[in-house]
């Protein structure tokens, strides 16, 4: 038997959007997760199971009930401040959320299943180093175009527009 391996690199342009805020980080985060309810793991873990005997209204029902006013439920988040410590013993301020919507995340699956080195999203929030709070994520769009698929692009700038209206009323 022989395998054939192959790599291929794809070279591409992303945008990065940063907003930034004079309300504080706690004020931010806490805004953030308001409006992007936590997801309810126990859940999700048993959605996410092949052998689900769900039919697709029952998951979509399950799903929406996690999401939040953003449209967005917070799969994951990490505390980073603990971690990364500046040389001074400074503890740095930040928080870095795993978002999305699994039944937005679908519509692009169908098309391509490469999407998901995409979606789920991460929003970072910081403290800046002048005191002001930032929150910054990589539009989903420029991320997504490189799979050349107008139906997954158009699904990405919905979720463009999502992501921009969360930073927005975060800040």
């Amino acid at each position: 038997m022989t395998s054939v391996n192959s790599m291929t690199t794809v070279n591409f342009t992303g945008t990065c959007v940063i907003v930034s805020s004079e309300k504080s980080f706690e004020q931010v985060t806490s805004a953030i997760e308001a409006m992007a309810s936590q997801a309810d793991n126990t859940l999700l873990r048993q959605l996410k199971r092949l052998d689900t005997n769900k039919s697709f209204e029952q998951v979509k029902s399950a799903v929406e009930s996690m999401l939040g006013t953003s449209g967005f439920t917070i799969l994951v988040d990490f505390e980073l401040g603990g971690l990364l410590t500046s040389q001074s013993s400074k503890r740095n301020k930040s928080k870095l959320y795993i978002i999305g919507n699994p039944l937005i995340a679908n519509q692009m699956f169908e098309h391509n299943p490469a999407v998901g080195l995409y979606v789920p999203l991460r929003l970072f929030v910081y403290e800046d180093f002048d005191g002001k709070t930032r929150v910054t994520y990589d539009k989903p769009s420029s991320l997504l175009s490189r799979l050349q698929n107008e139906e997954i692009l158009k699904v990405a700038q919905i979720l463009d527009q999502k992501l921009e209206d969360l930073a927005k009323m975060a800040v």
